[in-house]
C-alpha cells in the first residue's frame, strides 16, 4: 500500500539519551567529566546516552542541576507554566556557578528583598484600598427592584476621591437612567438625608428600591425618555436612603492576588463587619 505523502508526519521526539548528550555537550563536559560529577562510572553515562538503560529517579534532579537540563525536555513533556525570562535565566545561570555558601548568601539577599518587596505590597494596599459595604439586591432603573431581606456583604475596593465619601455600593438593574448608569453597573453612594433637585438617589418605595434624578418638584424621574417612572400617589411611600456618587469603573477593583491579600491585612474589618449584621465566618 503505498503512503499518503501529503499526510502529516508525527514530530520526532529526541530520546532520553539524545537529550541527555545534547546538555552535555553544552555544559562541557565529557562523559567522564559527567561520571564524575554524578558520582557513577563513564560506562554508565555511555549506557545512558546509548539508551540502553535510564538513571534511578533520585539521581534526576541532581543530573538536571549539572547540566541545566529542564525536567520537561529530559522526559520530552510539554512544558507547563510561564517560561523563564532572559533576566531569570541570567539569573538562574549565575546562581548555578555559586559555591553551596555562596548560593546561600544569595538566597538570604533575595529572601529579604523578597519580603522588603511583600511589606511595600501591603503598605501601598493599606494605604489606598478599604472595605465598602454592599448593598444586598439592586436598585432598579426601572419600576423597581424588590427591597431585598438579605443581609449586606463587603468587598475592597481602591481608594478614589469619588468614592472617599461613599458608605458602600449597590448594582443597578435595568436601563431607564441610560447612559448615566447601565443595567449590571455598581454604583457608590453615600447615605444622606440632604439632597437637592438635580441629584441621583436611591429611594426605597413601596413597589421596590430604585435610582432616580431629583426633579425641582421633589418628584422622581428617569434620565432615559424612553423608560418614563410614572407618577406615584400619596399612599405610595418613598424613602430617600442617599445619593448616588458615581459608578464603580473597572480600575478600582482589585486582581485576585491583591484581594487575598487585602483579606488578611483587613482581617479587623471584616471582623468588625460580621459583628455588626451578626453574620458567622461561613456567610
Amino acid at each position: 500500500m503505498k503512503s499518503d505523502a501529503s499526510a502529516p508526519r508525527a514530530a520526532s521526539v529526541p530520546a532520553f539519551g539524545a537529550v541527555l548528550r545534547e546538555y552535555r555537550g553544552k555544559a562541557g563536559l565529557s562523559q567522564k567529566e559527567l561520571a564524575d560529577r554524578m558520582g557513577v562510572t563513564r560506562n554508565t553515562v555511555v549506557n545512558w546516552e546509548a539508551d540502553r538503560c535510564r538513571p534511578d529517579f533520585s539521581v534526576v534532579p541532581r543530573l538536571c542541576t549539572v547540566l541545566r537540563l529542564p525536567l520537561h525536555r529530559l522526559f520530552a513533556m510539554e512544558e507547563s507554566g510561564a517560561s523563564l525570562s532572559p533576566g531569570e535565566e541570567r539569573i538562574l545561570s549565575l546562581l548555578r556557578q555559586l559555591s553551596p555558601s555562596g548560593f546561600r548568601l544569595a538566597e538570604n539577599l533575595i529572601t529579604v528583598l523578597a519580603g522588603e518587596e511583600a511589606a511595600s505590597r501591603e503598605r501601598t494596599l493599606r494605604e489606598s484600598v478599604r472595605l465598602f459595604e454592599v448593598r444586598p439586591g439592586s436598585v432598579a432603573a426601572g419600576s423597581g427592584a424588590d427591597v431585598a431581606d438579605m443581609l449586606p456583604s463587603f468587598t475592597f475596593l481602591r481608594i478614589s476621591s469619588l468614592n472617599a465619601s461613599a458608605d458602600g455600593v449597590v448594582r443597578v438593574s435595568g436601563d431607564s437612567m441610560e447612559p448615566v448608569y447601565h443595567d449590571g453597573d455598581y454604583v457608590y453612594y453615600q447615605l444622606t438625608e440632604s439632597t437637592r433637585p438635580g441629584m441621583d438617589v436611591i429611594v426605597d418605595t413601596d413597589d421596590g428600591a430604585v435610582i432616580k434624578r431629583l426633579a425641582a418638584d421633589r418628584t422622581l424621574y428617569s434620565v432615559n425618555t424612553n423608560r418614563p417612572y410614572g407618577p406615584k400617589n400619596d399612599q405610595n411611600t418613598l424613602v430617600i436612603r442617599g445619593r448616588v456618587l458615581g459608578v464603580v469603573s473597572s480600575s478600582d477593583y482589585l486582581s485576585g492576588e491583591e484581594l487575598r491579600l487585602a483579606e488578611e491585612i483587613f482581617e479587623s474589618d471584616i471582623r468588625s463587619f460580621r459583628r455588626k449584621y451578626h453574620l458567622s465566618e461561613w456567610d
